[in-house]
């Protein structure tokens, strides 16, 4: 029977929430002493499921976290371009050296073509944290209580070395995956199945209204559909409600094609039979992505040129200037982060951490009568520090991968201690109560 295609099959994501939780009740009814059950012998095993990942998750992700990660969300989905890895679970004690002394080989089967990869030892390896065990950390930490270490994760992930990847002009279907998985406990064959979609179909799916174009922005990075953007960019454009929003929605943009050249070779064909405006907009977001759109230009008449000239170019989010715009830049990198999943934008924003003394002043200013008229550098600082804090605060909740980088904040000799020191109190400081520090 085919394995589903999960990051975790459901009996084992729910046996780590429910183990995670009734150790959590456990410590805390214990807190004075600090006793623990006694944990029993687990002979290593591989779980029964293979699982299909973005390649980014280890190009672009894994390289900014510590060795204990959340699960990365498996892909149902791909389009013509996009590159998979291959991931296996081992569950047990020792299981780390029970993945290093693992070898697979994989096949995948697609539009009646068979890619087969050599047997192999997995390249990158990860403890996976529990299915809520920031939130049983963050509660423990508040009790004065750490996670005993053998709850901090009971499951590993190996990822193959070698990827697949979508044929640039891939129609729709269905690509199997086998995988002939030898370790040391024997032989096992593992299948799973992943769809792909044309660019054709899902240029063809355009957004209904602002709650489903809202969510494809918040979940993007987890789940990649690049043959969507231009719909999206079809529908920032029609909705007037989004015009004020038009440069985090083009950061986002331009974030999602900067890492999908099939992809962007594709868009900027179809671009070019769009209105003028679209068309417009659309090479802006590809220059932005570092895309070469000199071809485009020359097809255009003299006058559509200069009138494309002098359009100016999009905003950098990563421009920190203590201006007006750079909270806007601070939703654009958001923004980016939502299109990527990349470490840059968190940590940029972090950065800002470190105008605390620009934000007691800011506060200092406000118990004085004679309030500052003019957005000044330092007013700007101290302003975005809070902004900064609240949305980080924000994130570190409700996405794992923003917590995960924290954690990797917080571990860094990179990171500045300025930093360091505002990082723990992302859920306590009272400046990031709310957006803003309102």
């Amino acid at each position: 029977m085919q394995a589903p295609n999960v990051a975790f099959s459901p009996r084992v994501a729910k046996t780590l929430v429910l183990t995670a939780l009734f150790f959590l009740c456990t410590l805390l009814l214990q807190a004075q002493n600090a006793t623990y059950p006694p944990k029993k012998p687990s002979p290593p095993k591989l779980e029964p499921v293979i699982v299909l990942l973005p390649e980014a998750v280890i190009q672009a992700q894994w390289p900014s976290t510590l060795g204990l990660v959340n699960g990365p969300p498996a892909i149902e989905l791909l389009n013509p371009g996009q590159c998979i890895r291959i991931g296996i679970y081992s569950t047990g004690d020792k299981r780390d050296d029970f993945l290093k002394n693992t070898r697979f080989s994989f096949t995948v089967r697609f539009a009646g073509r068979s890619d087969e990869y050599p047997i192999a030892p997995p390249s990158d390896f990860k403890r996976i944290k529990p299915e809520g065990g920031d939130f049983v950390a963050g509660a423990l930490a508040a009790a004065g209580l750490k996670v005993p270490e053998e709850m901090r994760s009971m499951v590993s992930l190996g990822v193959s070395a070698n990827h697949w990847c979508v044929p640039p002009n891939a129609e729709d279907g269905t690509a199997t995956v086998e995988a002939e998985i030898e370790p040391p406990s024997g032989h096992q064959t593992l299948k799973s199945s992943i769809r792909i979609e044309s660019f054709e179909t899902g240029n063809k799916k355009t957004f209904k209204d602002t709650d489903e174009f809202g969510n494809f922005l918040q979940t993007y990075y987890r789940h990649p559909n690049p043959a969507r953007l231009l719909p999206a960019l079809q529908f920032v454009i029609a909705d007037e409600s989004h015009h004020e929003q038009a440069q985090i929605s083009t950061a986002f943009l331009s974030g999602a094609l900067r890492v999908e050249s099939v992809a962007a070779q594709d868009f900027q064909t179809r671009i070019a039979t769009q209105p003028p405006l679209t068309r417009a907009v659309g090479l802006l977001v590809l220059a932005a992505a570092g895309y070469d759109i000199s071809k485009a230009l020359n097809t255009m008449t003299t006058e559509e040129r200069e009138k494309f000239q002098s359009i100016p170019p999009l905003q950098d989010p990563y421009d920190l200037t203590p201006t007006e715009a750079l909270f806007q830049h601070l939703d654009m990198m958001w923004a980016t982060f939502g299109a990527t999943g990349e470490f840059k934008p968190v940590s940029t924003i972090a950065s800002t951490l470190a105008w605390r003394p620009d934000y007691d002043d800011f506060q200092k200013l406000t118990k004085t009568p004679n309030h500052p008229k003019t957005l000044t550098p330092a007013l700007a600082r101290g302003v975005a520090y809070t902004a900064a804090g609240w949305s980080l605060g924000s994130f570190q909740r409700t996405d794992p991968l923003v917590a995960d980088y924290i954690d990797y904040l917080l571990a860094s000799p990179n990171t500045p201690q300025s930093v360091k020191s505002e990082l723990p109190g992302l859920s306590t400081n009272p400046a990031f109560k709310q957006s803003g520090g309102k």
